[in-house]
């Protein structure tokens, strides 16, 4: 039951942060004396619809390899908790029920970028974040299978 609670609680919490950061980033701004350096801020373009097309130049190891890391990185670890998460709550989730609520929060980051008009719907980013979400469940059912043998025992 606690379990249960605290994992609901965790789980509010860091989406509630997830959101902050993946939707409404923070834009960062530097000032040395006069000048300004701005390192983020909404995107602008057209809307991304064709799956792998703004990764595609990143795995084929095309491009700044940095702004590749970052990009992938950046899209896929945010939401691993997602996934480790849930399963504590949600007792009956299997991978497929995992899979159709990293494809359902990816969307939904997706869009809220849209909606609240600070960046561009990439159907990449959904991909990415579904990744993500699904390597965290991953890690739930592998810490689950080397905790049933401690839980036995004890």
């Amino acid at each position: 039951m606690w379990k249960r609670l605290f994992s609901a609680f965790a789980l509010i919490a860091y989406g509630a942060l997830l959101i902050k950061f993946v939707v409404f980033k923070a834009i960062p701004i530097i000032h040395i004396g006069h000048l300004k350096f701005k390192f983020s801020g909404p995107h602008t373009g057209s809307a991304n619809f064709v799956p792998f097309k703004t990764i595609r130049p990143f795995l084929s190891g095309r491009g700044n390899h940095l702004i590749a890391i970052v990009n992938l990185a950046g899209n896929i670890i945010p939401f691993v908790p997602i996934g480790f998460l849930v399963p504590f709550i949600y007792r009956k989730m299997t991978w497929q029920k995992s899979l159709a609520l990293a494809v359902g929060v990816g969307l939904a980051m997706e869009g809220m970028e849209v909606v609240f008009r600070v960046g561009i719907f990439d159907v990449d980013d959904i991909l990415l974040n579904a990744i993500g979400v699904m390597i965290g469940y991953w890690i739930f059912v592998l810490f689950v299978q080397r905790m049933r043998p401690h839980l036995r025992s004890s």
